[in-house]
């Protein structure tokens, strides 16, 4: 199959999701859906070859890759949560602003951990390709 069919897959995924969020709400579809385009966008770029570090790392560095992801949920969760209080009980937002605010929070609670996770993973992609080239 063509690397570009997989970019048109991604798209059409994420395209499909967002205009069905904004007509009928969340799903629990989206769960299924989001991890399938992020594949295919990996696959169009070639990140997914990228996978095969993975027999080189150590269980430690699996092990850390896993902590940091669980603490990196927890920090979106808890930002989240923070928001949803803020924009609830403490300015009593409603409608259109609500909505916008809402929006924005979980865009904004994403970017710390988009750093924080980012950092262990480049810092473990680092030490695997050190150690490869030890050989």
């Amino acid at each position: 199959m063509n690397r570009k069919t997989f970019n048109i897959i991604g798209w059409i995924l994420l395209l499909g999701m967002g205009a069905s969020w904004i007509a009928f709400g969340y799903s629990n579809w989206y769960l299924l859906l989001t991890p399938l385009a992020y594949i295919s966008f990996a696959i169009y770029d070639g990140s997914i070859k990228k996978l095969g570090k993975i027999k080189q790392m150590s269980l430690l560095q699996v092990l850390l890759i896993l902590f940091a992801f669980i603490v990196s949920v927890s920090i979106v969760f808890g930002l989240i949560q923070l928001a949803n209080y803020l924009i609830n009980e403490i300015f009593h937002l409603t409608e259109g602003i609500k909505t916008l605010s809402e929006i924005i929070a979980v865009v904004l609670s994403l970017y710390p951990v988009k750093f924080t996770f980012g950092t262990v993973i480049f810092k473990v992609m680092n030490a695997t390709r050190e150690k490869n080239y030890e050989f």
